[in-house]
């Protein structure tokens, strides 16, 4: 008997196989079609035969019409067919004409006060509010509601209702008329603050605050105030979540709850650049130095030709967010063909905002010994700077659309603990466009001046040399400057370089690129420009994109190749 119902229900199933195919409307009313369509839900049922087949069919044209009935079209024509196409294999077609949409004849709309005079609402209604004479959508009319009920909890209208939301559709006259209104009923206000953590002084975690008791309840001020602390680094994770409402109060306490980071943090890399040639790295960092929020961290780097050691002590300013006083002890050795240099400097640095720009002012003591084309020298050096940067774009890792724009200048004066005078300005850019989701196009340049009367005595660290894949591709790294009468490169007074690379992507991690290059280290902005080109592998690795280039030196002797490396974001 079992034997006999398996053969019978497999005979069965093999026996029916169905294709519906619906044309004459968009996707998204298709897939609304398929879910009214009793025959889409039972075409693979056990038990389907022709009898069955030919029932649901005939349902079809009922269903259609109501399952277009939400996007405002209630006069439809549909052309149905049901034809076997070979033994046992059918279709059926349903071509859909759905008719004239109907149009909005009334849309009766109120918000109350407070509500009412919110700019949010009022940018809300005027861009997705049901406009009388347009075609009315049931889709379109609740996603408004939605928006509605959804902008209401995030500024804090927590007692919003709807107190009238009513739609008639006249098919006699053939229109729609809506009648909607939304109290808003009181907007709460932000009350107490309340942080949960033990380790930082309440002080200054009051200072990552955008907002008062007392202001407009926003659940973008949440938002904002659990990013700042997380890229605080003082903890591991943080929870930022409304209390309870009270009945007899509009004020909306809120709780924030800190669990820290560990006392020490280390970091250990290695890799590999074609700059740099192998390298390794150690890190020690100590997130909360103290109660007041300080932060000490230090690397160590050892490379084939360039090493260093330095060490930072970080204090929070007025604003912790964008504010800090930064303090530095740093050593670092460099040796490239003939130009050498030891440098140990110590300075401080005041990073704020400024609006959207980060402004950077600093003060610096270095000493330098430097070796340039068998010529030895050493410089003591009090150097101010200030420097301004600014981002624009969202992901700086894998970035789509982008700009980042550096500014710096900074100089010595002989009469105040300096050796020589100098003033030198550098600027930069970087641009980034996408056209579609695999394909960019990057430009990026930058400019650099000296003005000194003393550049014999410069030392290497403040000289301008070019080469490498951060200025020009195709040519090692500082190799290309202002040479003395032996050829060797002495670096030059100017620096002027640009780029533009195409990138198309296969799939999410792997994409080629083709590029050219062109810029110099020079002593007059007249003189010529090297230039290389060439074609690259790209991956955008768990740890930042990789860059694989092969560029050749086109305005070099013989026009060699070279390969380049550079791991890094992208802005």
């Amino acid at each position: 008997m079992i034997l006999a119902s398996i053969a019978f229900f497999s005979s069965a199933r093999a026996g029916i196989n169905v294709d519906i195919v619906i044309s004459g409307i968009d996707k998204e009313m298709e897939t609304n079609v398929r879910l009214f369509l009793s025959l889409e839900q039972q075409k693979n049922h056990p038990l389907m035969n022709e009898a069955r087949l030919r029932r649901l069919h005939g349902k079809a044209g009922d269903e259609i019409a109501a399952a277009l009935q939400p996007y405002g079209y209630y006069r439809p024509r549909i052309e149905s067919s049901l034809e076997e196409i070979e033994p046992g294999h059918w279709r059926a077609s349903y071509r859909i004409d759905p008719g004239p949409a109907l149009p909005l004849a009334v849309f009766d709309f109120r918000l109350t006060s407070p509500m009412a005079e919110d700019a949010e609402f009022q940018k809300l209604v005027a861009d997705q509010a049901p406009r009388v004479g347009k075609h009315f959508s049931h889709v379109a009319y609740d996603a408004f509601k939605s928006s509605l009920s959804r902008l209401a909890a995030e500024r804090g209208y927590f007692r919003a209702r709807f107190t009238e939301h009513r739609v008639e559709i006249d098919l006699n006259s053939y229109a729609a008329r809506v009648y909607l209104e939304y109290d808003g009923g009181p907007r709460f206000h932000f009350g107490e603050v309340i942080m949960d953590q033990q380790v930082l002084d309440t002080e200054l975690l009051q200072r990552y605050l955008t907002f008062q008791p007392g202001d407009p309840y926003s659940l973008d001020a949440l938002i904002q105030l659990q990013q700042a602390l997380n890229n605080s680094d003082y903890f591991q994770t943080v929870e930022v979540s409304p209390g309870d409402l009270s009945a007899d109060s509009d004020r909306v306490p809120i709780r924030v709850v800190l669990t820290p980071r560990k006392k020490h943090r280390y970091e250990f890399g290695i890799g590999y650049g074609t700059d740099t040639g192998a390298r390794a790295s150690f890190g020690w960092s100590m997130p909360r130095v103290n109660t007041a929020g300080h932060k000490l961290d230090s690397k160590l780097r050892v490379a084939e030709n360039r090493n260093s050691a330095n060490l930072n002590y970080r204090v929070p300013g007025q604003d912790p967010r964008v504010d800090q006083i930064i303090y530095t002890v740093g050593l670092y050795n460099e040796e490239f063909e003939d130009n050498d240099s030891d440098l140990r400097e110590v300075g401080v640095r005041y990073v704020h905002g400024r609006g959207e720009w980060r402004e950077t002012l600093s003060l610096n003591y270095q000493q330098e010994k430097f070796q340039i084309a068998g010529d030895d020298g050493s410089s003591d050096l009090l150097i101010p700077g200030i420097a301004w940067s600014r981002v624009w774009g969202r992901d700086f890792i894998n970035v789509l659309d982008g700009l980042r724009f550096d500014l710096s200048l900074r100089g010595s004066d002989a009469d105040l603990a300096s050796d020589i005078d100098f003033l030198q300005l550098t600027t930069g850019a970087k641009f980034i466009t996408s056209f579609g989701p695999r394909d960019r196009l990057i430009a990026r340049g930058g400019f650099g001046a000296t003005e000194t009367s003393q550049f014999d005595q410069l030392p290497t660290s403040l000289r301008f040399y070019a080469g490498g894949s951060q200025t020009v591709r195709g040519y090692a790294y500082k190799s290309l400057g202002p040479t003395n009468d032996a050829g060797v490169v002495i670096g030059g007074r100017y620096l002027l370089f640009g780029g533009l690379e195409y990138e198309h992507y296969f799939n999410d991690r792997w994409g080629v690129a083709a590029f050219i290059d062109a810029g110099n280290a020079i002593d007059d902005l007249r003189e010529n420009l090297e230039q290389g080109a060439g074609f690259g592998l790209r991956w955008k690795s768990p740890i930042g994109p990789v860059r694989i280039d092969l560029a050749n030196a086109i305005t070099a002797d013989n026009r060699p190749w070279r390969l380049h490396i550079n791991i890094g974001p992208d802005l």
